[in-house]
This record gives C-alpha cells, sequence and structure tokens, in this order.
C-alpha cells in the first residue's frame, strides 16, 4: 500500500510523494509549488532526482554497525529507518509530513526539540518516554560509526574510529590544535571523548555548527544542482555555482586554499564532495560562506600504508576535487594562506599518538617523519619549488 507524504522545507509544501511501507520512494508530483526551496542535489538530472535525493539521505549501509542495529530495531533498511523518523537531520530543513497529520516543523524539528541516540550510544537509550522518538541519526551520512547526541543542552556529534585504535579520532583534535594556532576563523573543534563498551581508547566530540538560520549543503549537492559542461572541472564548477548562489570568489578561494594545504600537511584522503559543504542562509538562501572544516580524521596515512619514497607519494590517492595529492595542490591560488612556523612539533604528534594506548613506537615515529616531511614539503611549494622530485 502507497502511503502519501507532503515533502516539506520547515512548514513549506514542496511537493507530494507516495513511499512503500519500507520507506522506498515510489514517486512524486512534479508540480512542485515552490521549485527554489526544493533539495538542490540531483537537481540536475531530468527524471527522478527527488527520489535519488531521498534514497542518498538515508544513513550509508556501509556505515561501521548499521546493519545489525537496523536489524535490531526491526528495519528492513536505512528507508524504513529514515521515514519512521520523517527524514529529519540536523543539518537542514527537510522533512515529511503524512497527508492526514497535523505536524508543523515546531513540533518536530530536533534543533529545539529533544530526541533519543538510538545508536552507537545504547547505554542512552533509556530516556523519558514522553520525548518523541524521532533520531537525526536516520539520516547521518559517513562510513564511521557516529550519533548525534545532546550534551548539557547543547547538540553534538560523537564519532568512533574504524579500527580498534584511536588514530581517527587523535587527527581531528591535531586538525583543530593546527586551525586554532593559524587563528583560522572557520573550523569545527573536536575533542577526545571516552565510550563505554568500544574497543578503542577515545573517540571524538564535536558541537553542531548548523542552527535554524544556516544550514548545510554539502559541495556535492551544490555540484550536482546544475548541469557541469564537460570542459569544466568539478572544482571550477563549484566555485561558479556558490557565486551565482551569492558567495564572494576571493574569500571562497582562499578558504579552499587553506583547506587544501592543511589537508596536504595531515596527509588527508578524505576529504570527498560531502566533506566539503557550504552555508547556506535559511531565509534569503544565499551561500554565506564555506563550512567549517571537519572530518579531518582520514589523514595521517590511518588506514593506508607509508608511502616508501617522496616520489611515491606524488601519486597518493585522494577524493573530492582531484584524484591525486599533487592534483590538488594545482588547484591552490595562494600558498602562502598557512604560516608554517604557527605549526605543532613533531613533538606534539608524538604526545597525542601516545594517548592511544595500543598504537605501537613504530607507527608514532612514522607518522611524525611524514608530518615533518609535509611540512617541509609545504615549504618548497611555498617558494614555488617542485615539491616531489627532490
Amino acid at each position: 500500500m502507497a502511503l502519501g507524504y507532503y515533502i516539506m522545507r520547515k512548514n513549506d509544501i514542496i511537493t507530494y510523494a507516495e513511499f512503500t511501507e519500507d520507506g522506498i520512494m515510489t514517486s512524486y508530483s512534479s508540480n512542485f509549488r515552490d521549485m527554489e526551496i526544493a533539495p538542490l542535489a540531483h537537481r540536475c538530472l531530468k527524471e527522478q532526482w527527488l527520489r535519488k535525493w531521498w534514497r542518498e539521505r538515508a544513513v550509508p549501509v556501509t556505515r561501521d554497525q548499521i546493519n545489525d542495529f537496523l536489524k535490531k530495531s526491526g528495519y528492513s533498511g536505512p528507508e524504513e529507518y529514515l521515514i519512521n523518523n520523517l527524514g529529519l537531520s540536523l543539518t537542514d530543513y527537510y522533512w515529511i509530513k503524512p497527508i492526514d497529520s497535523d505536524l508543523t516543523w515546531e513540533k518536530v524539528n530536533l534543533f529545539d526539540n529533544d530526541f533519543h541516540a538510538d545508536i552507537f550510544l545504547p547505554e542512552r537509550e533509556c530516556e523519558e518516554d514522553d520525548i518523541p522518538r524521532y533520531s537525526p541519526n536516520s539520516s547521518l551520512q559517513g562510513d564511521i560509526e557516529k550519533t548525534w547526541t545532546i550534551i548539557n543542552n547543547e547538540r553534538s556529534l560523537i564519532k568512533g574510529n574504524h579500527t580498534k585504535y584511536s588514530s581517527e579520532s587523535i587527527n581531528e583534535v591535531i586538525a583543530s590544535r593546527i586551525h586554532k594556532d593559524q587563528k583560522y576563523d572557520n573550523y569545527l573543534n573536536y575533542e577526545l571523548l571516552k565510550i563505554k563498551g568500544k574497543s578503542y581508547d577515545y573517540g571524538c566530540v564535536s558541537k553542531m555548527f548548523t542552527s535554524q538560520e544556516l544550514e548545510l549543503v554539502p559541495a556535492w549537492a551544490v555540484c550536482t544542482s546544475e548541469k557541469r559542461e564537460n570542459d569544466v572541472s568539478y572544482f571550477e564548477h563549484f566555485l561558479n555555482v556558490c557565486v551565482k548562489h551569492g558567495m564572494d570568489l576571493d574569500r571562497l578561494k582562499a578558504d579552499l586554499d587553506y583547506l587544501i594545504l592543511t589537508d596536504f600537511i595531515l596527509s588527508g584522503y578524505d576529504r570527498h564532495l560531502n566533506n566539503i559543504a557550504v552555508l547556506r542562509n535559511a531565509e534569503t538562501l544565499r551561500f554565506e560562506r564555506l563550512a567549517p572544516i571537519f572530518d579531518s580524521g582520514g589523514s595521517m596515512f590511518v588506514n593506508r600504508s607509508y608511502p616508501k619514497s617522496i616520489r611515491e607519494l606524488e601519486n597518493f590517492a585522494t577524493t573530492g576535487f582531484a584524484s591525486r595529492e599533487s592534483k590538488m595542490l594545482k588547484l591552490v591560488t595562494d600558498p602562502s594562506v598557512i604560516d608554517l612556523s604557527l605549526l605543532p612539533a613533531g613533538d606534539y604528534i608524538r604526545e597525542m599518538y601516545h594517548k592511544d594506548s595500543q598504537i605501537d613506537d613504530n607507527t608514532v615515529e612514522k607518522t611524525v617523519i611524514w608530518y615533518e616531511k609535509k611540512i617541509e614539503l609545504c615549504r618548497r611549494f611555498q617558494m614555488g619549488k617542485n615539491v616531489y622530485h627532490t
């Protein structure tokens, strides 16, 4: 039996859609009431773009331990988990409203209303029965185990690690230290956190940076909102669409230069187009600025092999706007946005990695060596020299 819902943005109806009981969107009306406020992702597709948006909104099945959670909770898949939580999120204002309900944004939104941290923190499940059962975790993206929760009345995101090591969480804290020391004003601060029942020593926690006034639009949504010509790179296309939506090009380039170079120093390899985003004004729909830098855990060669030489490093695979580190550097306009003298020394990296009782000394030393090498390579880059053929 088909279930009818309105696709909503806050209290505004976008269009009507039908779903199966297990959350699969089967059809939707092409008679949009207000196309301007519809989701941006995949708009460039001529058909079924809204179905693709809904499918990708669900928590990915590649998420660590998510399948066990879905099975235990009686969900047939991520879409059923999503529809049972009305598609709500803590990064934007989209949700689905049953056509026969009197629900409003004020009643259901998770920016103001309490919610359950129903995954990853099982010891926190026993909360008051009168709290709505809606959860922002059904639309939470990324492969690493994580959960939204409320700590001291603040909405926070807790993340774990892919393995028994705390490396990814430690990398988030190291990145936060770098941005702080650089006096950069646009990053998400992470702190280490002990998580009960986990094999690793530490996870990490950060505070929510979206609000009822500013929402998150991933770079992938930006890039797929309009058709990209074959002779235009994703990087150029991203710049063009952002400027079209009101962003200042010079500040956008400066933010991207800084992001690329700090990722280079940290040997970041996971800066895909959902780990880059912009902040959009809720009322004007104007793109305000690149979102604060987040998700830097996939760096420092965590879960990767250390290169055996500088030449091998040249082909180090990355994601996002380029497939290799060397190609990413070519996108940088101003190499001087990083003050290398303000970067923490290798001893700080040692100190942080030694917080994990399971990481051996050899791994720690290799990590420090490559961190220091990357700083020197960045210095060569700032001097206009060839980075790799040393």
